[in-house]
């Protein structure tokens, strides 16, 4: 299996692989020899050394490695942007089916689609070998499918191959395609969120046991001659390697979904954010000098700076709940425009002017705009890409396009909505779970805040206890026979340790929140500036608290 897998892995390479051997690998190990053989050359003297002997041996050995792994590393990426476009792929090649295209002008059209990555190349082939090599469908999908990284992909040429031979409609085998693909895809992205669940669960235990590890390290030097100096910032660190582990495991874990469209500058929200970031920026730094100039506590200087970050958190946050708004509505709007073309037998603007007299909340407005462009009989299929990216979504962005181009190459306009519909409101039903469970996360995470930063502030109130306690045994010069050693602690080494702390777990917790959720860029601003402000003020609220009970003040 894993021979097989590798065999085709190696198999997508641009060239043979012998060529790529000869080529490229053999020429990178005799410059590893080489680099090792003028190392020893230049210091001798380091050569002769065990250390650095066994590191001038590793060096060969590393670009040998790199030579032979370079190519499955290209082959998985290859594979994942493949199977990860998969469904939309079949979706819109569903799409053109119902024109009755010649199928050598359809993978033409979808080869031209570079949003699919290395699927389209992989299209491209197939095309090429139709044009160029005078071969039929069959033979060139066969071609392909021996040669392509992805079994999923390998399978489905192999299929069409089959249907081509047996003169199938292309039609009816492109729906089962399409259905059996979008089933399993949603089958893993429901998977997948029941991981993350569970993750965020594993995440919670984790945190606990770093918080209970941290403060065990913090008091260490009670019970054993030991500086904090150097243990406190390694669990520190520790801690920092565990969060950013999660975040990692997050974005591998979940497929790409993003509720915002990568169509850059056609936004209302990025032309703002243009202007209002460098002013965001600049009031940080701002209070960054107010605090420090009026000598203010350093928890609440990093408080303070971090929020002239709500202003903008908010802005996307609010526009991105209108995106989701729009996407509830699309289908509904989509439909009713399939339903007036095909019973009327009306056109398609005709349509558009009656819905746009309907309430479709906050996709209203956007479809008297694009009533408005249609009348002008300018440029259809550019009002309609207008209407796409003005409404910010991805989804909508993605099957407006497949709409478009399909009624460009004279697709039905029943069958072509009817499609995008059925499709579109099984992609929004597991987008809607996504964001339960980007929400359950949030809550956790402001949940953990409070604990993270209650135990780390409690434990330097009980330093500052001990450093007391240490001061009364040295004036009263006062012998006591137990097991402990009080030295004093370095409160200010501890406290930039925990605000430290405190603010990574801000950071990471706003990054795997927004990714979670599929959010814009920007969104994380709002939660990193509110779980910021949550732990400054559990801070303050910590020490105020143990400093009554325990009389440090």
């Amino acid at each position: 299996m894993a021979a097989s897998k590798m065999k085709r892995l190696y198999q997508s390479l641009d060239m043979p692989v012998e060529k790529y051997f000869t080529r490229y690998a053999l020429p990178l190990v005799i410059a590893g020899i080489g680099a090792t053989a003028l190392l020893v050359f230049l210091f001798p003297e380091l050569a002769a050394d065990g250390l650095f002997k066994y590191v001038f041996l590793a060096i060969p050995v590393l670009f040998s490695v790199v030579a032979v792994i370079y190519p499955m590393l290209q082959g998985e990426r290859k594979k994942v942007q493949i199977e990860r476009n998969m469904h939309l792929f079949l979706v819109r090649m569903s799409v053109l089916s119902t024109s009755k295209l010649p199928r050598k002008k359809m993978l033409e059209i979808l080869s031209k689609v570079k949003e699919y990555e290395a699927l389209s190349l992989e299209i491209e082939k197939i095309y090429k070998l139709m044009e160029y090599w005078n071969m039929g469908l069959s033979d060139a999908a066969r071609t392909v499918s021996r040669k392509t990284p992805s079994p999923m992909l390998a399978d489905f040429l192999d299929r069409l191959a089959h249907s081509s031979d047996a003169g199938e409609d292309l039609e009816e085998f492109l729906t089962k395609e399409r259905e059996v693909s979008m089933s399993v895809y949603i089958n893993k992205y429901e998977t997948a969120l029941k991981d993350l669940d569970l993750l965020n669960e594993i995440f919670v235990a984790v945190l606990i046991s770093l918080m209970f590890i941290l403060v065990f390290v913090a008091l260490l030097p009670v019970f054993v001659d030991i500086s904090i100096t150097l243990i406190l910032p390694g669990v520190a660190l520790l801690f920092v390697i565990v969060e950013g582990m999660v975040l990692y495991l997050v974005k591998s874990l979940l497929p790409s979904d993003p509720i915002w469209h990568n169509i850059k500058g056609q936004t209302e929200i990025d032309k703002v954010m243009k202007s209002v970031l460098p002013a965001t920026y600049a009031a940080c730094i701002g209070f960054a000098a107010f605090g420090f100039l009026t000598g203010l506590p350093l928890m609440l200087i990093v408080a303070l700076v971090v929020t002239p970050l709500l202003y903008p958190g908010f802005m996307i946050r609010r526009e991105e709940k209108r995106v989701r708004a729009r996407d509830e509505n699309y289908d509904s709007f989509m439909r009713a425009v399939g339903s007036y073309a095909a019973s009327a037998g009306s056109a398609v603007t005709d349509g558009v002017g009656r819905l746009s007299k309907h309430d479709f909340g906050e996709l209203s407005e956007g479809i008297v705009i694009l009533y408005k462009r249609l009348l002008t009989r300018i440029d259809q299929i550019r009002a309609w890409n207008l209407f796409a990216a003005e409404s910010g979504s991805n989804l909508i962005s993605k099957f407006t396009e497949m709409y478009v181009v399909g009624l460009s190459v004279g697709g039905k306009v029943d069958k072509v909505i009817d499609i995008i519909s059925d499709n579109f409101v099984k992609l929004m039903g597991v987008r809607r779970k996504r964001y339960q469970s980007s929400d359950n996360m949030l809550g956790t995470l402001y949940g953990m805040s409070v604990g993270i930063t209650f135990t780390l502030f409690s434990a330097l109130s009980l330093m500052q206890l001990l450093n007391i306690m240490n001061e009364q045994f040295a004036l009263s010069q006062t012998t006591i026979n137990l097991p402990i050693a009080l030295k004093p602690f370095d409160l200010g080494l501890a406290e930039a340790v925990f605000l430290l702390i405190m603010l990574v777990h801000s950071l990471i917790s706003a990054n795997l929140v927004s990714f979670a959720g599929g959010s814009h860029k920007h969104s994380f601003y709002i939660n990193f500036a509110i779980i910021t402000w949550i732990s400054t003020v559990t801070a303050i609220v910590t020490q105020l608290m143990l400093d009554k009970v325990l009389n440090l003040s």
